[in-house]
């Protein structure tokens, strides 16, 4: 199952928390020579920035206009 924009941008959130606490590790050698890469913290920001706007590009706006007495 495809996650929905909103569930990226919430793990993203989780991710950007535990790189500032220090509860994650950028990158690790597993026992068979393979290594793990994670996201940088700039990478995670900018992943953040670009999963906002598409949010709130989906969002209906109204905008409401109001124009005073206009003499004629």
């Amino acid at each position: 199952m495809v996650p929905t924009t909103q569930q990226m941008l919430d793990n993203v959130n989780i991710a950007i928390n535990a790189s500032m606490t220090g509860n994650a590790v950028k990158s690790y050698t597993l026992v068979d020579g393979r290594k793990l890469e994670r996201f940088s913290l700039d990478e995670l920001l900018s992943l953040r920035n670009k999963l906002k706007k598409e949010i709130a590009g989906t969002r209906i706006r109204t905008t409401y206009v109001k124009f005073g007495n206009v003499e004629l």
